[in-house]
């Protein structure tokens, strides 16, 4: 995959089938939108992902804080996903100002070469998300593309978006965030040096939660910790006022604080609790532990 990212200054010499958007949390809606993308691929189009480098929210534009995946953590979904060109468009407040008709003209059709636009239907884009969908659509035959707007999909009544999955987590619902999802919630980074003993021969890593990054329901999770491209059966805690992910992974694995690693939540298991008494916490990271190798025998067959 082609990343551009980090300047304005870009041109693409192949046709492309652009799409636009912030598309966190890579949901449902944005895989059938990567799925429609690629249905111009057999006239020799390339797939084009253009998001942001930070969220428009940053800088005032709406209302939805905190990001449910890092800019790395997106990029590689996209890579996975096969996308051949994936833009990072500087947001900041020149940027940000470009009339809705001049980021049509010289990005979505000059320096993109758009021959296609497939997008969500609340699409916005230019100076005051003054652009959009329908402006999409009426400017394709004056700059020579297609376009396709694609409604929400649902999850019953609920339309799928980010903000519909941050309210998910936020009630610890991460089975359907992951139903929902192209990936699990999931944190990814290294881990602190060493290992943390909890009051008994029990040891757990430790994993920072990115500043900006939303957090999940604190409490104990069902996870998987991701490591060399291998998946460890694990149990997490998620302090929510540390802002890290406290892991125990059954039977350990040599060498994963030393390398980049990636916690996934799958099933929360029960709130955190705050022991008085060392002996009753070193009783009941026990049971976490039996109930978590219990839960993942069950399951493992279902991933």
């Amino acid at each position: 995959m082609n990343i551009i990212t980090g300047t304005t200054e870009f041109s693409i010499p192949e046709k492309t089938v652009v799409s636009i958007g912030k598309f966190d949390g890579v949901h449902k809606g944005h895989l059938y939108i990567l799925k429609r993308m690629k249905e111009y691929i057999r006239r020799g189009y390339k797939t084009c992902i253009l998001t942001f480098d930070i969220p428009p929210s940053n800088l005032g534009f709406g209302d939805d804080k905190g990001v449910l995946l890092t800019n790395e953590e997106k990029r590689n979904i996209f890579s996975e996903l096969g996308v051949d060109y994936y833009v990072e468009f500087p947001f900041y407040e020149k940027t940000a100002s470009i009339s809705a008709q001049q980021f049509i003209e010289e990005f979505i059709s000059d320096r993109l070469n758009a021959g296609a636009v497939v997008v969500g239907e609340d699409c916005t884009f230019g100076q005051g998300a003054a652009g959009n969908a329908q402006m999409l659509r009426d400017f394709g035959p004056i700059y020579d593309y297609e376009v396709e707007i694609i409604g929400k999909i649902k999850d019953g009544k609920k339309e799928i978006s980010s903000t519909y999955l941050k309210e998910l987590l936020a009630a610890g619902k991460t089975t359907k965030v992951m139903n929902l999802s192209y990936r699990p919630y999931h944190v990814s980074g290294r881990f602190r040096r060493d290992p943390v003993g909890a009051g008994t021969n029990t040891w757990y890593y430790v994993l920072d939660i990115p500043e900006g990054k939303t957090l999940p329901l604190g409490g104990v999770y069902y996870s998987i910790a991701v490591y060399e491209d291998e998946h460890y059966d694990a149990i997490t805690n998620v302090r929510t006022d540390s802002r890290t992910l406290e892991t125990y992974i059954y039977g350990g694995v040599r060498g994963i604080q030393r390398g980049d690693v990636s916690i996934a939540l799958l099933e929360w298991k029960r709130e955190e609790v705050r022991y008085y008494k060392i002996s009753d916490l070193n009783k009941q990271i026990k049971q976490d532990i039996f109930d978590g190798q219990k839960w993942h025998k069950e399951h493992a067959v279902k991933r």
